[in-house]
């Protein structure tokens, strides 16, 4: 019989992480200590959290309030908001960092350490924190002060191009925050790995790493073979450089993109749109599947010069071929002759998808003043440790006394803060 989750020990049981997050990519990491049962403070805006969401999480989280700039609450974290442009707001945050075990951070270049909740300036008296961060463009060279944001990192590093262009090869509408939720991974897992470090030594270090990390990370198979097989990149990049515009430019891509993986694309449906992830011999069976012969196994494919033409030939068939069917005939084919396939959904669809909900991959949950709401469950599962959403996000200002009496401040102290707009405690309803 399986362990009640409830008599299970945290994956992150006893550490105390603190966020100063902005936005996305920082709270995600810090979510993810969360869901693993550590004590999460987030530092919070005193006016309150412009991306504020109901959430649930591995273990009540503690929201104190920080930066003037919007953050983002997330599960399992609990809060304090805190004017971080006063010297009493900034001696609070410190207090807080010197308790911790993790800071996660991701606010401007600049920022920590004007603030003095820097790596260097805290661990002098904290050499046993863990601090991760997270920046535009990593820590040096020319482009280590500039902001940057999701889409400005993706746009960069050529990201928004291999995911979402239109058919001349024009860059799409941009919604998934890639780069954030990459980077805020990544930066989880070097946090676990430092603190596994620390466990040895003794010694925190700072963990760090960017959106374009993230974004790079994302095209890591396009990437590593820039040189060694895919030269011919290199006379894109100068075309692009020179102001050739991106349909050219993708045409000769995709055309030039390895067979191996030339099938895995997405095809208009009479009625909708499927993706097809046809790899290696898997082609020759979804040529089969619609009555048309895999280039690949004429003789023409011998000459290299016409590899281009004859695989822009087969497309155009099987495009044809499949926007007289539809989404469910083409489906049902493809799963028939082992293809891995799936009609292209909206999000909307998923979260209300019966299938999604048994996988455990979404959970429907009340929130006291919101209602009815549904959201992704936690991202990983543990057969021996508890790592789940469960619950509910504390509201602003939930836990601010709660903490200021854990740094040893009076009621009357508590109260003067509040007053004075150095923290804000919870509304009463």
């Amino acid at each position: 019989m399986d362990e009640p989750l409830d008599d299970l020990v945290g994956l992150f049981d006893g550490v105390r992480v603190l966020e100063i997050g902005q936005f996305v990519a920082a709270p995600i990491a810090a979510e993810l200590f969360a869901h693993g049962g550590a004590d999460v403070v987030k530092l919070e805006p005193v006016t309150g959290d412009q991306n504020d969401r109901p959430i649930r999480c591995g273990r009540p989280m503690v929201r104190l309030g920080a930066t003037a700039a919007s953050t983002w609450s997330r599960p399992g974290e609990a809060g304090d908001p805190l004017d971080l442009s006063s010297v009493e707001g900034r001696d609070l945050a410190r207090s807080f960092a010197l308790r911790a075990d993790v800071l996660i951070t991701n606010l401007r270049p600049g920022t920590a350490s004007r603030l003095g909740l820097d790596f260097d300036t805290l661990r002098k008296d904290n050499p046993r924190l863990v601090y991760g961060e997270i920046n535009g463009y990593g820590d040096t060279g020319p482009l280590a002060d500039r902001p940057s944001l999701d889409l400005i990192a993706a746009s960069w590093s050529g990201l928004r191009l291999s995911t979402n262009t239109d058919d001349e090869g024009r860059p799409g509408h941009y919604e998934a925050y890639l780069c954030d939720y990459i980077a805020g991974l990544l930066l989880a897992f070097g946090v676990a790995a430092a603190l596994r470090h620390r466990e040895i030594t003794g010694v925190g270090q700072r963990v760090g790493t960017s959106l374009a990390h993230a974004a790079l990370f994302a095209q890591h198979r396009s990437a590593s073979v820039f040189e060694s097989t895919d030269g011919w990149k290199r006379e894109l990049a100068a075309r692009r450089e020179s102001g050739e515009g991106f349909a050219s430019l993708h045409r000769d891509r995709v055309l030039r993109t390895s067979p191996v993986v030339f099938f895995m694309t997405t095809y208009d449906t009479s009625d909708g749109a499927v993706s097809v992830g046809a790899t290696g011999a898997m082609g020759q069976r979804l040529c089969d599947l619609f009555g048309l012969v895999d280039p690949r196994t004429t003789p023409a494919w011998a000459d290299r010069d016409r590899r281009p033409v004859l695989l822009e030939s087969i497309r155009r068939q099987l495009a044809a071929a499949m926007s007289a069917a539809t989404t469910d005939d083409v489906l049902a084919r493809l799963d028939a002759a082992g293809i891995p396939a799936s009609p292209v959904r909206t999000l909307e669809q998923v979260l209300l998808d019966d299938d999604a909900h048994a996988a455990g991959l979404i959970y429907t949950a009340d929130h006291p003043t919101l209602g009815r709401y549904t959201m992704p469950s936690a991202p990983i599962t543990l057969s021996g440790t508890d790592y789940r959403a469960r619950s509910m996000v504390a509201a602003h200002g939930e836990h601010t006394e709660e903490l200021l009496a854990e740094l040893g401040y009076d009621q009357t102290t508590i109260e003067r803060l509040v007053a004075d707009g150095i923290v804000a405690r919870q509304s009463a309803p």
